[in-house]
């Protein structure tokens, strides 16, 4: 008995250890296009986020995931270079303006390259230069 509640312990001594060295992960995924209407235009469209990793409890339960931060991307047109009159930002449904900067996906890498300078919602001033925390390049993780 004393022999299992010992490994019982080193179990979730392991466990909790694991968990705690929560790296986070920027993420580029949903990648998917659609046929916009009545326009005809092709967009592409994604959903980008970074998520803190280790064990989490919360109110649905544990997860091994956090979300720190999340946007959905809608992309005009058939690329791969996207300027920032293509690209709408969003984040919890509410549009963030994009001051500046492109998009770049690269189909043989299935990769994507996020250069962009938003704005305060309800101003045109930049938040700073390297704004977008989406910023950097990605890999495309596309439905299945």
């Amino acid at each position: 008995m004393a022999i299992r509640k010992l490994l019982s312990l080193a179990l979730v001594a392991c466990f909790l250890s694991s968990a705690a060295s929560a790296r986070a992960g920027t993420e580029l995924n949903f990648w998917h296009s659609y046929v916009h209407q009545p326009s005809g235009v092709t967009h592409f469209s994604l959903h980008i986020a970074n998520y803190k990793r280790g064990l989490f409890f919360g109110s649905c339960g544990p997860s091994t995931r956090s979300l720190q931060w999340g946007y959905d991307v809608d992309l005009a047109g058939s690329g791969p270079l996207y300027t920032s009159d293509e690209i709408k930002l969003e984040l919890d449904g509410k549009r963030i303006p994009v001051a500046s900067g492109t998009i770049s996906i690269d189909p043989n890498q299935q990769q994507a390259t996020i250069q962009l300078q938003i704005t305060q919602p309800g101003t045109n001033q930049p938040i700073n230069p390297a704004s977008f925390k989406g910023n950097g390049t990605h890999r495309i993780q596309r439905i299945k």
